[in-house]
Formats: structure tokens, sequence, C-alpha cells
């Protein structure tokens, strides 16, 4: 082989390394934008999970104590009208899509509980989806490594 070709074999194979080496990256860094959206996730769900617990405590609390008491209802943006609870177990709660149903306390209680499992098995997937990338990552980083040319010195 003249000196020639091979040096432009061996160009060919720098450079399908390289190329490949920016590809590891590249899905490297794809990864790590996925792990970072699904934590994001994660949090929100989170925050969704606290409040319907407050609600559910809130709601527990109105039906054994509530019935005679006087609350600040809250209207939006920092604004509160004070009410009298006449009747705790009449409650009107949102069933998707802005459609107010009215139920008992209890019957909240439960359609509460579900959307809190509901959160919780989509948080466990989440997290294991995240887990499943992180592996991926490892596993790119390792191989990213091993095509590292070694250092002599």
């Amino acid at each position: 082989m003249g000196k020639k070709k091979f040096e432009g074999v061996m160009g060919m194979a720098e450079e399908k390394k390289t190329r490949t080496l920016e590809q590891i990256q590249d899905e490297i860094r794809s990864y790590l934008g996925e792990i970072e959206y699904l934590r994001s996730q994660v949090g929100v769900i989170d925050a969704t999970i606290t409040d319907l617990r407050t609600v559910d405590a809130t709601l527990a609390y109105l039906k054994e104590k509530g019935k005679g008491k006087e609350i600040y209802i809250p209207l939006g943006s920092g604004v509160a009208i004070r009410g009298k609870i006449e009747n705790p177990d009449d409650v009107i709660m949102d069933v998707g899509a802005g459609i107010l149903v009215g139920a008992t306390v209890d019957e909240a209680r439960e359609n509460i509980e579900k959307r809190i499992k509901a959160l919780m098995d989509l948080r466990l997937a989440l997290l294991r989806k995240i887990e499943e990338d992180t592996r991926k990552v490892n596993e790119l980083l390792k191989e990213l490594q091993e095509m590292q040319p070694e250092k002599r010195e």
C-alpha cells in the first residue's frame, strides 16, 4: 500500500473515530437533558401530591369540625370573603375538563386518594426512567473513556 493511500485510510479511520465520539457525546447530552426534564416533572408531581394531601386533610377537618364555623373563602388573587359552613358534607369537585359535580366529603376524599395513587404510579415510572437513562449515560461514559487514546508521558 502506498504512503498516500495509507494516510488516506488512516485519516478516514480518525474521522470515523471522531464522528463516533461526537455521536456518543450527543447521545449523552440528550440523555442528560431528558433526565433533567424528568426530574422537573417529578417535582411538579410532588407539588401536586402535596396540594392534594392538604385538600384531603382540610376536608377531613371540615367534615369533623366544620359545621357552623366561619371561614374565609378565597376568591382569587389574594382576595377572600367571610362565609359560614352550613353543610360541610356538601362538596363540589372538578372531575376534569372544568366539569364540576356535587359530592360528599367521603366521595371527594376517595377521588383525591385515587388521584394521589395515579400520580404516585406516574412518579415511580418517571423515577425508573431516570434510573434507566442514568445507567445508559454511565455506559456511554465508559464507552467514551475506552475510546480515548491513552495519555503517554
